[in-house]
C-alpha cells in the first residue's frame, strides 16, 4: 500500500496543475505464450512450464486486473497454448482408465513423473534422474527462498542450500517435490485451495503430492475463464497463427497456404472459447514482412503490432513520437508500432529495481510522450511484450504482483492516461498515414536468431522435406496438425549458439517427433523417414579454431606448430586431439595410446566425422563401430591404417552420407595431393575445406574416432566439439594506430562487475584498431588481449560492445546517437559525427550502421577471430565511401537488458553492474577510448560536469592514409 502511496501522491501533484490538453491513449499488450511442450510420438510433455506457469502468472495477470476496473489492457492468448493448458485440465475416460497421475491431472510432464516415481518407486529413479530432480525442483522465482520475505520458506530455502553442498536423499529430493509443486501456485491462492499447512513442511507424503496435483488442476480450470472475465471488463483478447511460426520466413518459402491455415485454426479456437472473433492479431516475434501483413488482412484480421525498428526501416530514419503514436494503414491493415525501449525496461530492465522507482519512472517515459505531443487523445503510445516471462525472470519482487498492482493504480489516478485496447482505438481513429513498406524485421531488428546458424538452416532443410511430402497428395489433417507444429518459431529460436537453453537437445527432439508424425501421417513407414530424426543430439562444445601450418609428418616437429589448435581431451585409444585450420584445409592430430606405430598394419580406422550445409544426406551411426555420435554424420574422412605405407605416410579418403546408413566415396583425385596424412608419434592429416562443404567465417561439429569393425576404440572429444572457423581478414592494411594496454579503467578508477564471467582482465582493453581496404569493402579490426564467448554471441565474442562515431563528411551531429545514448557522452564541435556504427556480439543489434541524416540502420558484417582476440566489421563502399577522416572509438560492457544494449557503471560494483564511477548520471559509461596521441584518455573521460548536467566532449583521432 505505501507504494501505491507514494506513486498516487506523486501524481496528485501532477494533476494539481491542471491539464492543458487531453489524455495520450495507452494500450498495453500482454502476449501470453510458451513452446508446444508435448510430444505426439508419446503424448506426454517434455517439460512442464505451461503447468507451472498457467497456476500462478496466467492467472494472477487477469485476477490483478479485475482488481483495477476502468483500466484496459490487450491480452494475445496464443492458441497452441490454450490448447495445451486445455489438455492438462481434461481427463479423458481413456486416461481415468490409465490411472496414477492421471486420476487427478488431464497431462503429465517430466516433473510430474519424476514426483510420482518419488513417492510410488523411488527405487526405479535413475541416476540421470535424480540429478535433474535436484537441480531443476528449484527452477523457480526465489521470492520463498528470500529471508524475510512475506512468503519466505525455511524448509525450502534449506533443500535449496543443501543442494549445492550434497546429494539430496530420497525424503529430501520429495519434499523439494512437494514445495516446487506448492510454490508453483500462486500464494495469494494457497488459503482458498487449503494449502498452508504445506508451507515449510518436512516429510511430504504421497497424500501431500496428490492434493497439491488436485489444486494445480483446479487452478487451471479456472485460466481461460478468467480471460472470459476480463474481457467483459474491457480487456481485448487477440490471437496469433496457431503454431507461433515466425511469418516472414514461410511467406519467403512460398508457403502461404500455411500461413493461413494456421491463422484459420487460431481464429476458430478463439471463437470456441471466447465466442466471438478475435479482431487482432499478434504476428509471433513481431515478425513482420509486407507479404505476412498482406496475409494477416486476408485472413480476416484488422490490425496487428509490430516493433519500432520496423517503422523505422520503414521510414529510412528514426520516427519522431508524433509518428510512432499514430496507427499506421498497410493495404487493408492497420499497423500500430511499440515503443521498443519502454517495452524492454519492463522486459528486463525493471525487476531490480524498488517497485515505487520502477513504476515512476515508466511514468515519467510515458507523461514525455504526453508532454511531447500537441494532441495526445489522437495517439496511442503501445507497450507490448511477453506477458509472464518478465514476472518470473527479471527479478520483480513478489512474482511481478506489486509491480502490477501499482501499475495500474496509477494508471487509475493519471488523468493524462487513458488506457484503451487497440482495437477500441482504431474504431474510433481509423488510420489515416500509410506506411509506404513493410521491412522483413522483427521485436529483435532482423531474423538472424530464427535463420541462419548452421542448426537453424539445417533445421529448415528438414522442414521443407518433410513438407514436400505432407503435399505430396492432397494433405490430410493430422499431418497438417504435425507440420505446422513443426514450423514453430521456438525450436529455431533454441538452435543455434545465439540462444541457450539449457535443454536445446529437448527442444531439438520435440521438432523431429513433430516432423516424424507428419511423415507417419501420410503413410510413410519408419524405415522411410530420414534416419536423421532418430537422432537424439548431444549438445556440443564449442571452440574457434586457431590457425597452424604443421609438417604432417606424424612428429611434434616444433612444439609451437599446434600451439593456436583447439586441443580436446579424448577418450579410450585417442588420449587427445587438436584441430587447427591453415589457408585451405583443416589439420587434425591424434595422439593415441597404444602408439600409432602399434597399430599401423591393422584393420584400424581413424575417422573424423562432421556436418555438412544444411539438409545434405546424414546418417546417425558411425561407419564401421555402429555408433550415435550425438550429431548428424555428413561426411567420414578416414584414414585406413591398414594402407598406411612403411613410412607411415597415407591419405585420408571422405565419404559421404546417404542419409540410410551407407557410405559412398566422395574424394575427388584431384584434391589427392591436399589429403595427406603420416603416422609416426601421433597421427596428423589435413583435409580441404572444400569437401567438407565449408570456407572460413563458417563452422562444423566434428568429432574423431577411433575404430574397427564392431568396436569404438576412442572418441574425441567425449562431446561433439563445433568448430567455428575464423573470418579471415583480407585487402591491404592502410592505417592502424595502437592503444595502451590496461587502460580499460575509464575515466581511471573504474573495475568491471564482481560476477566470475567478469574475472580475466582485458576484456574491455581495445590494444588495436586497423583498416584495410579489400577493393569494394573496407574491413576494421579490433584487438583486445582475450575474446571470450561465455554467452554464445553469434558473432563469436560476448563482452565488448564497440560504438563507432566517423566524421568523414560535412555537416554532422555533436550528441550522440540515440541507440548509443547510453554512453554518456558528447563529440568535438570541430568534428561531428555523420555515421555511427554500432558492434556486438549479437545480430540483433550489433551489426547497424546510422548517417546522422537519420537513415538506417543500415546491416553490416560483423565476425571474429577470438584466437587472436580480434573482431572484424566489413562495410560496403557502397554504404561508406570515405573512410578517411576523425574517429571517435569507445568500448563498453555489452548488456543485452541494457539500455542500447550498454552495462552500467555504478559508484560500487555489482554482480552485474561496473563500479568505481563517481557520478553514473553524467559520467561516461564505457571502459576504453581510442584517445588522440598526445592526450590523456583519463582526462579527456573526466570532463564531464554533474553539477551543470554536461557530458564531457570526447575528442577524435585522425584517419589519414
Amino acid at each position: 500500500m505505501r507504494v501505491v502511496m507514494t506513486v498516487s501522491a506523486l501524481l496528485l501533484a501532477v494533476t494539481l496543475v491542471g491539464l492543458p490538453k487531453g489524455p495520450l491513449n495507452v494500450a498495453i499488450v500482454w502476449h501470453q505464450h510458451q513452446p508446444l511442450y508435448w510430444n505426439r510420438l508419446t503424448g506426454e510433455y517434455e517439460l512442464p512450464w505451461v503447468r507451472v506457469h498457467g497456476v500462478q502468472e496466467y492467472l494472477d495477470s487477469p485476477r490483478i486486473l479485475r482488481e483495477h476496473p476502468g483500466v484496459e489492457v490487450t491480452y494475445n492468448l496464443q492458441p497452441s497454448l490454450l490448447w495445451q493448458l486445455s489438455d492438462y485440465v481434461e481427463i479423458t475416460e481413456e486416461e481415468r482408465e490409465k490411472g496414477g497421475l492421471y486420476q487427478y491431472i488431464g497431462a503429465v510432464d517430466n516433473h510430474l513423473n519424476w514426483t510420482w516415481k518419488l513417492v510410488t518407486d523411488p527405487g526405479s529413479i535413475t541416476p540421470e534422474e535424480r540429478a535433474a530432480m535436484q537441480d531443476q525442483f528449484f527452477w523457480i522465482n526465489g521470492y520463498m527462498l528470500r529471508p524475510g520475505g512475506k512468503y519466505y520458506d525455511p524448509r525450502y530455502a534449506e533443500l535449496n542450500q543443501l543442494k549445492g553442498e550434497r546429494t539430496l536423499t530420497d525424503e529430501e529430493l520429495l519434499d523439494a517435490a512437494g514445495l516446487f509443486l506448492l510454490w508453483q501456485i500462486s500464494p495469494e491462492l494457497h488459503d482458498e485451495l487449503g494449502l498452508p499447512d504445506l508451507r515449510g513442511k518436512s516429510g511430504f507424503t504421497q497424500e501431500d503430492v496428490v492434493r497439491l496435483i488436485q489444486a494445480q488442476h483446479e487452478v487451471l480450470t479456472r485460466v481461460v475463464e478468467a480471460y472470459r472475465e476480463a474481457r467483459e471488463l474491457g480487456a481485448e483478447l487477440i490471437t496469433s497463427p496457431f503454431y507461433h511460426p515466425i511469418l516472414p520466413l514461410l511467406a519467403e518459402r512460398g508457403w502461404e497456404e500455411d500461413i493461413l491455415g494456421q491463422l484459420a485454426r487460431a481464429q476458430a479456437q478463439h471463437q470456441a472459447l471466447f465466442g466471438a472473433k478475435a479482431v487482432g492479431v499478434w504476428p509471433p516475434e513481431q515478425a513482420v514482412s509486407e507479404r505476412a501483413v498482406e496475409l494477416l488482412g486476408e485472413a480476416g484480421f484488422t490490425w496487428t503490432v509490430a516493433d519500432e525498428w520496423t517503422l523505422a526501416a520503414a521510414l529510412g530514419r528514426t520516427p519522431n513520437r508524433d509518428e510512432l503514436t499514430r496507427p499506421w494503414r498497410f493495404g487493408n491493415m492497420t499497423i500500430l508500432f511499440r515503443d521498443h525501449d519502454i517495452s524492454d525496461k519492463i522486459s528486463f530492465a525493471y525487476g531490480n529495481k524498488p517497485t515505487a522507482e520502477a513504476v515512476s519512472d515508466l511514468l515519467a517515459e510515458i507523461r514525455s510522450y504526453w508532454e511531447a505531443l500537441a494532441s495526445p487523445e489522437e495517439h496511442v503510445l503501445v507497450i507490448a511484450l511477453d506477458g509472464e516471462n518478465w514476472m518470473f525472470m527479471a527479478g520483480y519482487p513478489d512474482n511481478g504482483r506489486e509491480f502490477l498492482r501499482s501499475l495500474y493504480q496509477s494508471f487509475r489516478e493519471a488523468e493524462w492516461i487513458n488506457t484503451v485496447t487497440p482495437g477500441g482505438f482504431v474504431a474510433c481513429h481509423p488510420a489515416v498515414a500509410e506506411i509506404p513498406s513493410v521491412p522483413t524485421g522483427s521485436w529483435a531488428g532482423d531474423l538472424s536468431t530464427w535463420r541462419g546458424e548452421p542448426e537453424e538452416d539445417e533445421a529448415w532443410e528438414r522442414l521443407g522435406q518433410a513438407r514436400e511430402a505432407v503435399f505430396a497428395d492432397d494433405p490430410n489433417p493430422a499431418a497438417l496438425d504435425a507440420l505446422y507444429a513443426a514450423e514453430g518459431s521456438d525450436w529455431f529460436w533454441w538452435y543455434g549458439a545465439d540462444q541457450d537453453s539449457g535443454t536445446d537437445d529437448l527442444y531439438d527432439w520435440l521438432m523431429k517427433a513433430h516432423l516424424v508424425g507428419a511423415y507417419r501421417a501420410v503413410g510413410y513407414a519408419d524405415a522411410d523417414i530420414p534416419t536423421v530424426l532418430s537422432l537424439r543430439l548431444r549438445i556440443p562444445i564449442t571452440a574457434s579454431l586457431g590457425e597452424a601450418k604443421p609438417a604432417v609428418d606424424g612428429r611434434v616437429t616444433d612444439p609451437g606448430e599446434w600451439a593456436e589448435a583447439v586441443a580436446v581431451p579424448g577418450q579410450g585409444s585417442i588420449r587427445a586431439a587438436a584441430f587447427a585450420y591453415g589457408e585451405s584445409s583443416l589439420y587434425v592430430r591424434a595422439d593415441l595410446d597404444p602408439s600409432p606405430r602399434d597399430l599401423s598394419g591393422t584393420e584400424t580406422k581413424l575417422v573424423l566425422y562432421a556436418t555438412g550445409k544444411p539438409g545434405e544426406k546424414a546418417n546417425v551411426v558411425t561407419r564401421h563401430s555402429g555408433e550415435p555420435l550425438g550429431f548428424p554424420l555428413v561426411s567420414a574422412v578416414e584414414l585406413d591404417l591398414a594402407k598406411v605405407k612403411a613410412d607411415g605416410s597415407g591419405y585420408v579418403f571422405r565419404y559421404a552420407a546417404d542419409g540410410m546408413g551407407r557410405w559412398r566415396l566422395a574424394s575427388p583425385v584431384r584434391t589427392l595431393t591436399s589429403r595427406v596424412a603420416h603416422l609416426d608419434e601421433v597421427i596428423e592429416f589435413q583435409i580441404p575445406f572444400e569437401e567438407l562443404g565449408v570456407e572460413p567465417g563458417q563452422g562444423l561439429v566434428l568429432a574423431l574416432a577411433l575404430e574397427q569393425a564392431g568396436e569404438l576404440l576412442g572418441i574425441a572429444p567425449e562431446r561433439p566439439l563445433e568448430a567455428r572457423i575464423p573470418t579471415l581478414v583480407q585487402g591491404v592494411e592502410v592505417w592502424a594506430m595502437e592503444d595502451p594496454a590496461g587502460d580499460d579503467h575509464g575515466i581511471g578508477t573504474y573495475v568491471y562487475p564482481l560476477n566470475s564471467v567478469f574475472a580475466e582482465p582485458g576484456l574491455f582493453d581495445l590494444l588495436r584498431y586497423a583498416i584495410y581496404d579489400a577493393a569494394d569493402r573496407w574491413q576494421l579490426t579490433f584487438e583486445f588481449p582475450t575474446l571470450p564467448n561465455p554467452w554464445n554471441g553469434p558473432h563469436g565474442f560476448s563482452h565488448p560492445i564497440l560504438y563507432l562515431y566517423l566524421d568523414v563528411a560535412p555537416g554532422g551531429r555533436t550528441d550522440a546517437h540515440e541507440e548509443g545514448k547510453a554512453a554518456q557522452v558528447a563529440f568535438d564541435p570541430d568534428h561531428p559525427w555523420d555515421c555511427f556504427v554500432k558492434v556486438a556480439g549479437w545480430p540483433a543489434y550489433g551489426r547497424h550502421l546510422w548517417l546522422s541524416s537519420g537513415e538506417g540502420p543500415f546491416l553490416i558484417e560483423v565476425a571474429s577471430d577470438p584466437k587472436r582476440g580480434r573482431i572484424i566489421v566489413t562495410i560496403p563502399k557502397t554504404l561508406l565511401p570515405e573512410i578517411r577522416g576523425w574517429h571517435y572509438v569507445l568500448v563498453g560492457s555489452q548488456d543485452g537488458y541494457g539500455a542500447n544494449h550498454l552495462r552500467p557503471i555504478r559508484v560500487a560494483a555489482g554482480e552485474w553492474t561496473g563500479g568505481g564511477c563517481p557520478d553514473p548520471l553524467w559520467a561516461p559509461q564505457i571502459y576504453d577510448y581510442l584517445a588522440p596521441a598526445g592526450t590523456s584518455q583519463e582526462v579527456l573521460l573526466a570532463g564531464y560536469d554533474g553539477a551543470e548536467q554536461r557530458y564531457t566532449v570526447l575528442r577524435p583521432i585522425a584517419v589519414a592514409f
